[in-house]
C-alpha cells in the first residue's frame, strides 16, 4: 500500500489517502488482540512518517478496535518459570504516539478494552461507532493497566472515574463514553471511517507546523509523568505476572468462567 513500501509491517496495515495516514490494527481473527509485531509496526510507522502525512487515523480491522492483550499468549507464558521477564513493548508505542506531532484520531469501530483502551487514549481524540465498547478489563485478569493506562485514564476522566472503571472492569457503552468525556463523538457504524477521515483531512489542511508545536507544548510538561507511569506499569506487571490471582484470571478467561481471586 502507498506509504508502507519501505516498511516491514506485521499485524498492521498502513495507507496514505490525501495527506491522511490510516493505521489499521490487523488481527481480525483475534479481534485485533495486541502483539509485539503490532506495537513494533505502529512505532515504525509513527517514527518514519513522510512529510505528506499531515494527520493520522487509527482503527481496527473487522469487528473490533483492539480486544486487549493476547490472553492465550499470556497462558502460554504462565507455563514457563520466566514469564515475568517478558518485554513491555507498550512502553515504546505509548511514547511514539505522544511524541508524534501530527493530529491522531482513534476511529473506534468495536471493542476497545485493556491495552486496546490505552491505544485509543494515546490518540489526541476519539470518535466511536455506535457498536463500540470500552472496558478497563485488566483487573479481571489479575493485572494492572498497561500502555500508559494509569496515566491516560485519569488524565482524560479524572482519578475517581478512572479508578471506578479499572476496579470494576465494567463495559462502557458509546453514549456513556461520550457523557464522561472518553470520546468526542459517536456516529453510526457505517459512517465511522468517513467521519474520522474527513476530520483528519480537515486537520491536515491546517498550519501543520503550528499545530504540531501546539501539541508538543500541551504534552511536553506531562511527558515525564507518562514516562514515570510507564516505568511503574512495567514494574507492577512484572510483579503481578508472578501472582496466583493473575494465573487465575488468565485461566478463567480461557475456561470462560468467573475468576475466583484470593489476593495472592
Amino acid at each position: 500500500m502507498e506509504g508502507s513500501r519501505d516498511m516491514d509491517l506485521k499485524d498492521v496495515l498502513y495507507e496514505v489517502q490525501d495527506g491522511v495516514g490510516i493505521i489499521t490494527m490487523n488481527r481480525p481473527d483475534r479481534l485485533n488482540a495486541s502483539s509485539t509485531d503490532m506495537t513494533e509496526s505502529m512505532i515504525e510507522i509513527l517514527e518514519n512518517l513522510s512529510s505528506d502525512v499531515r494527520a493520522i487515523v487509527l482503527t481496527g480491522s473487522g469487528r473490533a478496535f483492539c480486544s486487549g492483550g493476547d490472553v492465550k499468549g499470556m497462558s502460554k507464558r504462565l507455563e514457563t518459570d520466566e514469564s515475568w521477564k517478558q518485554p513491555h513493548p507498550e512502553k515504546a508505542v505509548s511514547m511514539a504516539f505522544w511524541n508524534c506531532d501530527r493530529p491522531i484520531i482513534a476511529a473506534v469501530n468495536g471493542p476497545a478494552v485493556g491495552i486496546g483502551l490505552s491505544y485509543a487514549c494515546m490518540c489526541d481524540f476519539r470518535i466511536a461507532s455506535e457498536s463500540a465498547q470500552f472496558g478497563a478489563f485488566w483487573v479481571r485478569r489479575g493485572y494492572m493497566p498497561d500502555g500508559g493506562g494509569t496515566f491516560f485514564l485519569p488524565e482524560i476522566l479524572g482519578t475517581s472515574k478512572a479508578l471506578e472503571l479499572v476496579w470494576t472492569g465494567r463495559p462502557i457503552a458509546p453514549q456513556e463514553a461520550l457523557d464522561i468525556g472518553l470520546v468526542t463523538k459517536v456516529v453510526p457504524a457505517e459512517e465511522l471511517m468517513a467521519s474520522s477521515v474527513e476530520l483528519a483531512r480537515q486537520l491536515s489542511k491546517g498550519a501543520t507546523l503550528a499545530m504540531g508545536m501546539a501539541k508538543r507544548g500541551m504534552y511536553k510538561s506531562r511527558i515525564g509523568q507518562l514516562e514515570a507511569a510507564l516505568e511503574f506499569e512495567s514494574y507492577g506487571q512484572a510483579m503481578l505476572r508472578q501472582t496466583a490471582d493473575h494465573a487465575e484470571g488468565v485461566k478463567a478467561f480461557i475456561e470462560k468462567r468467573t475468576p475466583v481471586f484470593t489476593g495472592r
